[in-house]
């Protein structure tokens, strides 16, 4: 039994909208991750987590390629929406933590130029 190409068509936007589905899912779950820790104050292995969404980003990119242009109104919009909340809500985290890191690194970087010029460290102290 041959198929049309309407039909071939059809089956193949299938195709990628389940693949573009099964994508968006997946970047969700590495933010979703991600924000937990960050929201827990708990240790984030950012070099694991920003592999993680490089990968899934190298993934929707490629699904992407296989959407024709007319056809990106097809994709689950409201999916797109949740996601975009999720990465702002991410990045906000992210920089929160970002600038209580730089705050500690300056306050430590302060106490040991501090320590210095006291004496307690210089040539003829203990």
């Amino acid at each position: 039994m041959k198929s049309s190409p309407h039909s071939r068509h059809a089956l193949g936007q299938i195709n990628v909208q389940t693949a573009f589905a099964d994508v968006i899912a997946r970047v969700e779950a590495v933010i979703d991750q991600e924000t937990a820790l960050l929201r827990e104050n708990r240790a984030v292995q950012l070099a694991e987590f920003n592999t993680r969404k490089q990968q899934t980003l190298l993934e929707l990119n490629r699904v992407l390629r296989n959407v024709a242009h007319v056809d990106l109104k097809r994709l689950e919009r409201d999916r797109v929406d949740r996601l975009v909340r999720k990465l702002e809500d991410n990045r906000q985290l992210l920089a929160y933590h970002l600038r209580a890191m730089d705050e500690i690194s300056a306050l430590v970087s302060r106490a040991l130029q501090e320590a210095e010029s006291d004496g307690t460290y210089g040539r003829g102290g203990v």
